[in-house]
């Protein structure tokens, strides 16, 4: 039987094993982990039946045996000891599971507790070294202070993101799908560009019931949102903030309303934040493909077109406040390449740098067009073509 003060260090142990690097990207392995430990303490021999019928469905069997179970627990033994061969790890209570098995042990790590008891030991550090240690604390931190500092005033239209306990989300832009039967009267999936959302979806049967169309529990995403996510978490990262994730098709006017707004894709997806997008532009609005420029003397058509070196594409980049403690990003085009040029130059320090030199100054908020095309999709020209400042809100 596992005593208490045993069994809260074995807990202890197991969540510092699921948050680390090696397991933290692993669902399975945390879940076979999780239920090991569970069945450890229950005192439960368990089997690879069990362990299948459990975690992988009731239809687990003999007959059913593809040799899963097996394969997954191989797997977290191989990382559990890759766990414990890291230089860092000094866990008091390795868990063990013995090859052939699938029953978790417990074996505590004398060596782990030795050294725990000696670092209790007074350990007297002559008075000189100490004021060097603060020294040098002290000097690491205010260089830190100050390349922070030089590297965000060029990144002043992110401060409010970036703020501490500033609650920010990124809006994905996904297609709403639907079921419909076709005149062989069998269901395909379709899309239909009046229905981004649940909402949207009632609304039209509504009007038109007649038609036979159903939801679907899955939506339709393109290349340009795992790229940009991954840009605007490194770029979050490194200014020690964080944000929420949310799709377009789900989206709802309380989130925008509480919180920064990051939207990446396209406005032909749009629901909710159709409303919104350019609401304060005197001069742009979106067109077929792309967008029109207008600003009383000449009117402007930028929608997507081909030339001698490709395609051309445009991404507008608006950058406005929705209410007076929150701002919003949108970075919209109805081609990935525009978006991912878009996101990527804005999270840059050194083009942002050469972005705000344009600009008058004490510019605050501002829609700015671009021009972007790529060889292959990946070598990224980005333009500016058109500029709209907006008065401060």
């Amino acid at each position: 039987m596992i005593e208490e003060k045993e069994k809260k260090e074995i807990e202890e142990s197991l969540e510092r094993i699921c948050s680390h690097r090696l397991f933290a990207t692993s669902s399975t392995n945390i879940k076979l982990l999780r239920y090991l430990v569970e069945k450890a303490f229950l005192g439960e021999d368990i089997k690879e039946f069990s362990i299948g019928t459990d975690l992988w469905g009731k239809n687990y069997g003999a007959g059913n045996n593809d040799g899963i179970v097996r394969s997954y627990v191989y797997k977290l033994r191989k990382k559990l000891n890759e766990y414990y061969n890291e230089p860092d790890t000094n866990e008091p209570i390795i868990f063990e599971i013995k090859k052939g098995q699938y029953n978790l042990n417990f074996v505590v790590n004398n060596a782990s507790r030795k050294l725990d008891k000696n670092k209790k030991k007074s350990i007297s550090i002559p008075t000189i070294y100490l004021k060097i240690s603060g020294l040098v604390i002290v000097g690491i931190f205010i260089f830190g202070f100050i390349l922070n500092h030089v590297l965000n005033r060029h990144a002043r239209c992110w401060e409010s993101f970036f703020e501490k306990n500033a609650r920010n989300l990124v809006i994905v832009s996904d297609q709403f799908i639907l079921l419909e039967k076709n005149q062989w009267n069998e269901l395909h999936a379709t899309m239909y560009y009046e229905i981004n959302s649940f909402d949207e979806y009632l609304d039209y049967i509504r009007k038109q019931p007649e038609r036979d169309i159903r939801t679907t529990d899955f939506t339709l995403m393109s290349q340009m949102a795992p790229w940009s996510v991954k840009r605007l978490t490194h770029w979050f990262v490194t200014q020690n903030s964080d944000f929420n994730l949310q799709l377009e098709s789900k989206l709802k006017y309380d989130e925008i309303r509480n919180n920064n707004i990051i939207f990446i894709g396209q406005f032909k997806t749009m629901s909710n934040s159709k409303s919104l997008f350019l609401k304060n532009s005197k001069v742009f609005k979106t067109y077929l493909d792309g967008f029109k420029y207008n600003d009383g003397k000449s009117e402007k058509i930028y929608n997507t077109r081909y030339d001698r070196k490709g395609k051309i594409e445009y991404a507008m980049v608006s950058f406005t406040s929705l209410s007076p403690n929150t701002s919003a990003f949108y970075f919209v085009s109805n081609n990935d390449i525009g978006v991912i040029a878009t996101v990527r130059n804005f999270t840059d320090h050194q083009w942002l740098k050469a972005f705000y030199k344009n600009l008058p100054k004490n510019t605050q908020y501002f829609n700015a067009l671009y021009e972007v095309q790529g060889i292959q999709r990946t070598d990224l020209n980005c333009k500016l073509v058109e500029l709209e400042i907006l008065e401060n809100e």
